[in-house]
């Protein structure tokens, strides 16, 4: 049992830690903010040392030093797990050459994909879904700032490279801050890959309050958030990530966390948090079918990027969803993308075509098409 004396100094450290978090804003207390390591690695020496008691037995403060995020070894992890599929950065030089090279295209961020004055043109956006690498997303960035496009990035807020929950308290990465800056510096749109799913679902934690907190550090930090791109499909989780905003549920159906606990889906208001649009651009199908959306989302095994069948499934033939969006171009390998789409009545599905083809697909697309390019930076990382 602690003594009187080191359960002051246990609240003391802890106090201190919370206004770390919350020095620059009191909204932001359950994310600490690692930005002092001197003070916080010297606490951390001392708690480690003569504290053992504290929660998790030394873990908790030991999450706090720069230490616990080896990014040595996750890059060097994350080359390994992308070498059979990353191409070179040059490759994705050579896309953008593709996109803004053709004739009556207007590249817009997401944002601003459905603005007016452009029904002559063909309408695109480059949406990046930062899954794995950060690092390549500021470069990817940098690029197209050189070039005058701007393109729209989405940070996972689940990833290993953000952060990590330490109980209750949600620790990011110290290097986050300055891959955010080099974003914002770029003059890109920033937003958020929502995956609130699994913080209820696998960590048991509240994924509302958490897509909230990171939505706000972010623009703390000078970016200006105005949408979100839900991480993953419908049949990870049983449900969009998307569901989790107001009007946005595909059909009543209870999901609980591990604990038991319903998910509180249609319960987070997207104009309250000065969001504007949700970016895979998805919608309840016009006519749905419950029971083939049930069965595809209970179908976890088939879902995958890799498969033709699903591919298509997913965006063409998709028993629960519509796209608000005409066309879609996935990059899922070296050299290898996936089309498909609609528009009037021309349906288009191609599957594993090479940046000529996509070359040649552009070419064709009508006027007044809006078209998503969904690139993972870890693809183009080579």
């Amino acid at each position: 049992m602690p003594r009187l004396s080191e359960l002051l100094l246990r609240s003391t450290l802890l106090a201190r830690l919370r206004y770390w978090a919350g020095r620059k804003r009191r909204s932001l207390l359950k994310a600490i903010d690692p930005d002092t390591p001197l003070l916080e690695r010297s606490l951390i020496r001392t708690v480690r040392r003569k504290f053992p008691w504290l929660p998790g037995g030394g873990d908790f403060p030991a999450c706090l030093a720069a230490d616990a995020f080896d990014m040595d070894g996750y890059f060097a992890q994350l080359s390994e797990t992308y070498r059979p599929h990353a191409n070179p950065f040059h490759y994705y030089e050579q896309f953008v050459d593709v996109v803004e090279s053709s004739p009556l295209t207007a590249i817009r961020p997401l944002f601003e994909l459905f603005a007016p004055g452009a029904e002559q043109r063909r309408v695109m956006g480059i949406r990046h879904d930062i899954d794995a690498d950060p690092v390549t997303a500021v470069r990817c960035a940098r690029h197209l700032a050189a070039r005058g496009i701007c393109g729209s990035f989405y940070l996972l807020h689940s990833a290993p490279y953000y952060g990590h929950f330490a109980h209750n308290l949600f620790l990011r990465n110290p290097q986050l801050r300055g891959w955010v800056m080099g974003l914002v510096a770029a003059g890109c749109e920033i937003g958020v890959h929502n995956d609130a799913l699994k913080v209820y679902l696998e960590w048991g934690k509240d994924g509302a309050s958490a897509l909230e907190t990171e939505i706000a550090w972010l623009r703390m930090l000078g970016a200006r958030v105005r949408g979100t791109v839900a991480h993953n499909s419908g049949p990870t989780y049983g449900a969009e990530n998307f569901e989790i905003f107001s009007g946005r549920t595909l059909w009543a159906r209870q999901l609980t966390d591990r604990r038991g606990r319903a998910l509180p889906l249609d319960n987070l208001a997207e104009a309250k948090l000065g969001l504007a649009y949700e970016g895979t651009f998805a919608k309840r199908k016009h006519r749905f079918d419950r029971d083939a959306a049930e069965r595809f989302f209970a179908d976890r095994e088939a879902a995958s990027v890799r498969s033709e069948a699903w591919m298509r499934r997913y965006l063409l033939d998709n028993p629960a969803l519509d796209w608000a969006i005409d066309y879609q171009f996935w990059l899922v390998g070296k050299d290898s993308w996936v089309a498909a789409g609609r528009f009037a009545d021309e349906e288009l599905f191609e599957w594993q075509v090479d940046l000529d083809r996509v070359r040649q697909l552009v070419l064709r697309l009508p006027a007044g098409s809006r078209t998503v390019f969904v690139v993972h930076p870890e693809y183009v990382r080579g």
